[in-house]
């Protein structure tokens, strides 16, 4: 494993590695994006800091509209009285559930809304067993692995045609917000499916195997897996000309909600650690601005990390992992092949 990718790795980063801001040059006037997760904490933040660089068109993702209408007051509110306010806008968006990901993009689509970006910032870290109640799949896998790649093959296609259509733009950008957790994973969850020949999803599923501590780090690592694949499966056309893909990770951050299930006395010592070791939201944030506007090109394919190209988890550099890495794209399209027309999908990408 690489320095970068190890405590002391992570530890070295948060003392002493300061991400720096986007230029004060740097307009985004006449561009268009979209948040998730962006009514509170990372999200609130890298969409204030989109406007404050002069964004003219920001859809903000929410699962309740009542925060997020309260998010876009907020925004509006801190901007610069004498400039011209942007259009800020709160769309429904439930990871999960299947119909609200096909029905907030089948909005985009019929809105022709030419997209600049789009930040997945919506994640969960749960500390207890939880249930997704519409699909029976554990909490987090759920919303990190599984609806964000649905999320992700039901953007990419839309992004493509617009890249097609506007040469003079431009490519639009889609980065998810990863986490460099996932390196940290110890998922034994793949050597049980491996050995007891089941469905690597029903072991999540069951509670007996959940571990409080590495359920986060798998779920990133799931979804850092599904993309590696994703991407390696896009066209050298579609890599040269189509929507650039990046993850991004912007470091442990105080403030963010993430860790809001932590409870008693864990989630007081959470909490003091986060303090002592994090970043603020407003540092972090700046991670997620510039993979979305100003990495560009260079970041297609990548995991950046305090503004550059950082190293993956490497779990599929071994003949194991990438058995595992493989298994997943393959489970990842068996479970969204009822939702979604995964071939048409594949054919477009």
């Amino acid at each position: 494993m690489p320095f970068y990718n190890t405590y002391p790795g992570f530890l070295y980063r948060q003392f002493l590695v300061c991400p720096s801001k986007a230029p004060s040059t740097t307009s985004l006037r006449g561009k268009a994006g979209i948040v998730t997760g962006s009514n509170t904490g990372l999200g609130y933040q890298a969409s204030a800091q989109l406007l404050g660089l002069g964004l003219s068109h920001l859809i903000l993702a929410v699962r309740s509209i009542s925060k997020g209408e309260a998010a876009r007051k907020s925004l509006l509110a801190s901007l610069p009285a004498s400039a011209k306010p942007p259009v800020v806008e709160v769309w429904e968006l439930d990871l999960g559930s299947y119909p609200s990901i096909i029905a907030f993009v089948d909005r985009l689509k019929r809105s022709e809304m030419l997209i600049d970006f789009a930040l997945l910032n919506a994640g969960v870290a749960n500390f207890n067993f939880t249930v997704n109640q519409l699909t029976s799949h554990e909490s987090s896998i759920q919303i990190n692995w599984l609806s964000t790649a649905l999320l992700t093959l039901l953007l990419l296609p839309e992004l493509d045609r617009q890249a097609a259509n506007n040469l003079n733009r431009a490519r639009p950008v889609i980065s998810i917000v990863g986490s460099e957790t996932a390196a940290w994973a110890k998922f034994p969850e793949a050597q049980v499916s491996t050995k007891q020949g089941i469905p690597l999803i029903n072991v999540l599923d069951d509670k007996s195997h959940f571990d409080m501590g590495d359920r986060y780090y798998t779920s990133k690592l799931l979804y850092q897996l599904f993309f590696l694949e994703l991407f390696g499966k896009r066209s050298s056309a579609k890599r040269s000309t189509g929507t650039i893909l990046n993850l991004v990770n912007p470091g442990f951050c105080y403030g963010s909600e993430l860790h809001r299930t932590a409870e008693g006395a864990f989630g007081k010592v959470l909490g003091g650690m986060k303090r002592v070791i994090g970043r603020s939201v407003s540092m972090g944030a700046r991670t997620l601005v510039h993979s979305s506007v100003l990495a560009g090109e260079p970041s297609n394919g990548k995991y950046m990390s305090d503004n550059k190209p950082a190293p993956f988890a490497g779990y599929g550099d071994s003949d194991s992992g990438r058995i595992i890495q493989t298994q997943v794209w393959r489970e990842t399209l068996s479970e969204l092949g009822p939702v979604a027309d995964i071939d048409k999908l594949l054919s477009e990408i």
